[in-house]
């Protein structure tokens, strides 16, 4: 089944259950924000892949560079039209306010993971055919989901007593699938990773993350000798 659906590429990646913060002053954007508003209706997030965030001929962007004294034509080289990854993730408006400029700041939930189709319309801002993509069946996955979790734990427990201050850590949600969208949101590695993360399946998330925890124990007072993660991972 497909649906219709505005995109709003961001250099940003959006999981399913994670919160994105928004401030929304391009005109094309505050247009389809508007219209997501007035129907009820979600937006797709989705990674750029390549060109920029912002269109350089905006009118807000052309008052900033006047407000900055930025003479001049906008670079030609930036505000290039962006393309994006293939995988994004729907996101529905929970609270929003609208300035008397008429910008908005607004907060959303990623909800379902989708694939673009293709596209319909380019202009004023993306629009695509997106399909839904099915979450798998994480029954044969409890296993390694413990073993993802006494990661965590662990974590926890070494930072605590290579600092000596104990930290609240949060409680971590029971389904194994909504796990790995809630590390994979917390984890702070690159924008390419999380893409890689949101594209793939649970098994390979969870083994993944897992590494990725270890690793940043190994690096804490009394851990193990670095392995493969140890030097390019980091817990946020």
């Amino acid at each position: 089944m497909t649906q219709k659906m505005p995109l709003f590429p961001l250099n940003t990646v959006l999981f399913p259950g994670a919160p994105i913060s928004l401030h929304i002053f391009e005109e094309r954007y505050r247009m389809m924000i508007g219209r997501c508003l007035e129907q009820g209706s979600p937006f797709g997030v989705v990674l750029i892949r390549s060109g920029d965030e912002v269109q350089a001929d905006d009118p807000w962007i052309r008052r900033l560079r006047a407000l900055a004294g930025a003479a001049g034509e906008p670079d030609p080289a930036q505000g290039s039209p962006a393309i994006p990854h293939g995988i994004g993730t729907t996101a529905r408006i929970t609270d929003s306010v609208r300035l008397d400029d008429g910008r908005y700041y607004l907060v959303a939930m990623g909800q379902h993971r989708f694939r673009i189709q293709y596209l319909i319309q380019h202009q004023p801002y993306l629009v695509a055919s997106v399909s839904y993509l099915p979450e798998e069946s994480s029954d044969a996955l409890h296993d390694a989901a413990d073993v993802l979790r006494q990661a965590y734990q662990h974590y926890w427990s070494r930072l605590q007593a290579a600092t000596g201050y104990a930290h609240e850590v949060e409680r971590l949600p029971e389904g194994v699938v909504e796990l790995t969208y809630w590390l994979a949101h917390r984890l702070r590695v690159d924008t390419q990773r999380k893409q890689h993360w949101l594209e793939a399946d649970v098994a390979t998330r969870i083994s993944e993350m897992t590494a990725a925890i270890e690793g940043e124990v190994a690096l804490l007072p009394g851990g193990r000798p670095p392995g493969e993660y140890g030097s390019i991972w980091a817990w946020n």
